[in-house]
């Protein structure tokens, strides 16, 4: 049985999603119509909660064949990104192992977090969801 094993580097302008194999590819990258600032979301100044719904669904969708998840980035949009997964998509928010701050990870950096989070060797093992307080292919890839 294959596993498929995901890591979402996420902020408000764009989402990446990383396939994690036998090594770390870059799949797919989904732009957001808008820049989200979570700041200015929390102010209730930006009037942008439905394209920041638009984006997050259509990250959400990229990631249905994912059995585990790992979502990462440098500010509030991942954290903004898990509660609307636990709001809008439960099937998918069990899948979720961990959630991360991560500025512009580095290929060890990733590895690393991939290899701290997925079990290579073990079976497939459920996330623990709510309890945690890509448009352009490329071939880059990082060994794990």
């Amino acid at each position: 049985m294959t596993v498929h094993r995901a890591i979402v580097w996420i902020n408000g302008k764009e989402a990446r999603i990383l396939r994690v194999e036998d090594a770390i590819r870059h799949d797919l990258t989904i732009l957001a119509t808008n820049n989200y600032d979570p700041r200015k979301h929390l102010a209730g100044n930006d009037g942008t909660v439905d394209d920041l719904d638009s984006y997050f669904h259509q990250v959400a969708r990229a990631l249905d064949v994912a059995d585990e998840l790992l979502i990462v980035g440098p500010s509030a949009t991942r954290l903004d990104f898990v509660k609307y997964m636990h709001k809008n998509n439960h099937a998918i928010d069990p899948r979720i192992l961990g959630v991360e701050t991560i500025g512009k990870p580095g290929a060890a950096e990733l590895a690393g977090f991939a290899k701290l989070y997925f079990k290579f060797e073990e079976p497939l093992r459920s996330g623990n969801g709510s309890g945690h307080a890509l448009g352009a292919t490329s071939a880059t890839s990082t060994r794990i």
